[in-house]
């Protein structure tokens, strides 16, 4: 399979914060994009829906965070909710999850090593762990010549066989 083109959105799912990155159209580049601070009435969402319509996103990224000997907690649990959530409001994107573990771990180095003091990392750190999420995925799409990560079905095509 050919590497394909379109943009992509990486969400890193927090349980305060929600950090946002995209790839530009031919997915050669990945750009922090944005931070959603989650709120009760989950309004935050309505802006995640607007910035996949404006960037004309065609796959997204999830986090999923597991511990480091591979299982999962709550976190994950969070993460695979939100994803779903997404998926069902839009149905016609592929939503996959590709493992973040240490993505935080490696936002926290490149915001320090790109000179960032330590105060300000809070403010972009969520959407640096999401690029970091997108370049893994394409990295992978890129040395397997498959889409990335894990999907996640819409509730159509659970027991369809479908992908």
């Amino acid at each position: 399979m050919a590497f394909r083109r379109g943009t992509r959105l990486g969400v890193d799912v927090g349980t305060v914060r929600i950090g946002l990155a995209r790839t530009d159209p031919e997915a050669i580049m990945t750009f922090p994009l944005e931070t959603l601070h989650r709120v009760d009435d989950g309004s935050e969402f309505e802006r995640l829906i607007s910035l996949v319509e404006e960037y004309d996103v065609m796959e997204i990224i999830v986090g999923l965070p597991r511990h480091l000997a591979g299982g999962e907690g709550i976190s994950a649990k969070g993460a695979r909710r939100y994803a779903r959530r997404i998926k069902k409001s839009l149905p016609h994107i592929r939503v996959a999850f590709v493992d973040e573990r240490l993505t935080s771990h490696q936002a926290h180095q490149r915001l320090r090593a790109a000179g960032r003091c330590e105060r300000s990392h809070r403010e972009i750190v969520d959407q640096v762990a999401a690029q970091i999420i997108l370049e893994h995925a394409l990295e992978i799409e890129r040395m397997s010549g498959n889409p990335p990560g894990d999907v996640l079905e819409s509730p159509e095509q659970k027991g369809k066989g479908t992908p």
